[in-house]
């Protein structure tokens, strides 16, 4: 649920799957007009200037507007991990699906390059865990993040079915390492592969949202998109196009039903109605 983005704009990029550099994009780069690009770096900026106001507080998640997914309901479409680096720089990890193929990478990034285009007309969505879920949270992410990259699965679906590790989406490997990290902080328990968290998640009551596809959009996404896969979802949910799949929202909602979430912020897209940052819960 995501688009690639020039490597102008590429601050601070790293990856945290060497594949990922192994065999560089066929498509080609966008280069957005200097008025988004100024958009993007100012709200970056305002972005890292609210989470270093935040006392104790080296990581968090964030999620842009990205992909249009009004007509679900949906504001935001893809989550990312914010943490602050050893020089006290926030950087971004995330998983990308570059240029509509069938695999991701997991990528390290600037925070510019998280949100995007998207600065110009929708804001970004801050999510500061809790205490203990924060420290789990910079264990797994620390040095190369071979915990969370353990979580990864490279073939990649839009789509991905949360009960399946056949595919997985951008959203879903931060679930699915989120999970790792309240285990961690309220059980103690490790939880050592993809099977071992979508067990976790389900005892936890996780809910995926449910997004209606069209019979045209089905066939069409079948027949023509490399990044759409729904052979993972049960036959009920093919036949009535009713899919399960993670979202922002739903990851959002089980935080805090989870009590694992001590407040949300908004940053404010830097188009001509924004304004100042203001937080969306205590």
């Amino acid at each position: 649920m995501n688009r690639p983005l020039p490597a102008l704009l590429a601050l601070g990029l790293a990856t945290l799957a060497p594949a990922a550099l192994a065999q560089p994009p066929a498509c080609a780069p966008r280069y957005p007009p200097p008025t988004t690009m100024a958009a993007m770096f100012d709200m970056a900026a305002l972005t890292a200037d609210t989470l270093d106001t935040l006392p104790g507080v080296d990581v968090a998640i964030a999620a842009r507007g990205g992909q249009d997914l009004s007509r679900y309901g949906l504001r935001h479409s893809h989550l990312a991990f914010l943490r602050r680096d050893a020089a006290g720089r926030w950087e971004v990890l995330h998983l990308l699906n570059r240029c509509q193929g069938g695999t991701s990478a997991l990528y390290r990034k600037g925070l510019v390059n998280l949100v995007g285009e998207s600065a110009i007309r929708t804001d970004l969505r801050v999510g500061i865990p809790s205490a203990a879920v924060r420290a789990a949270l910079a264990q797994l992410l620390d040095g190369d993040a071979a915990p969370a990259r353990a979580l990864h699965q490279p073939r990649y679906s839009m789509l991905a079915y949360p009960g399946s590790s056949d595919y997985q989406n951008s959203n879903q490997w931060v679930l699915e390492v989120l999970a790792a990290a309240m285990a961690r902080a309220g059980e103690g328990r490790v939880l050592d592969g993809r099977s071992a968290t979508r067990d976790w998640l389900q005892r936890n009551d996780y809910r995926p949202a449910r997004l209606h596809i069209g019979l045209g959009k089905r066939l069409g996404a079948r027949l023509f998109a490399d990044n759409v896969a729904v052979t993972d979802h049960p036959a009920s949910e093919r036949l009535s196009g009713n899919y399960s799949v993670v979202t922002v929202e739903s990851v959002f909602d089980f935080l805090h039903h989870r009590g694992a979430l001590q407040r949300e912020l908004s940053i404010p897209h830097q188009g001509d109605a924004a304004a100042a940052p203001a937080p969306s819960s205590p």
